[in-house]
């Protein structure tokens, strides 16, 4: 594994998610938050919970910080599966839908991603079917 770190690309158009370059298998993804519906993901959305509403709120006073990137890999079918950070994701897309608590400043303006490919990310897309057996 070398010691590069991959440029953060921006991503505002579904084009712009073929032109995603990784760097060992990795890349950094800064999406505008009116952008997240462009994303492939397939376990995004979290149902309320505690949890999921003391990030709300801490978002609305804070406002949502990218210190902390959401990890996603890139699944078999090409989808993103959210392996840390869902509830980050579903809280920052309520909040940047509300009126009132925007306006006197967006909350949320982009989300960070840190996303993975993993050898099996494209099998299903790219190996034939005998090849995908195997893998399993």
């Amino acid at each position: 594994m070398s010691s590069r770190w991959p440029a953060p690309q921006r991503v505002t158009s579904a084009e712009d998610l073929d032109k995603i370059q990784f760097v060992d298998d990795m890349a950094e993804i800064e999406v505008p938050v009116e952008c997240l519906d462009l994303l492939p993901f397939k376990n995004e959305d979290r149902y309320d919970s505690a949890r999921l509403h003391a990030v709300e709120r801490l978002i609305r006073r804070f406002g949502y910080n990218n210190m902390d990137p959401v990890i996603v890999r890139l699944g078999r079918r090409g989808r993103w599966v959210i392996v840390d950070g869902g509830h980050r994701v579903t809280a920052a897309r309520r909040i940047s839908r509300e009126f009132f608590t925007n306006l006197f400043g967006k909350k949320v303006r982009r989300i960070h991603f840190i996303l993975f490919r993993t050898p099996l990310s494209n099998t299903r897309l790219n190996d034939p079917p005998d090849i995908v057996e195997k893998a399993k």
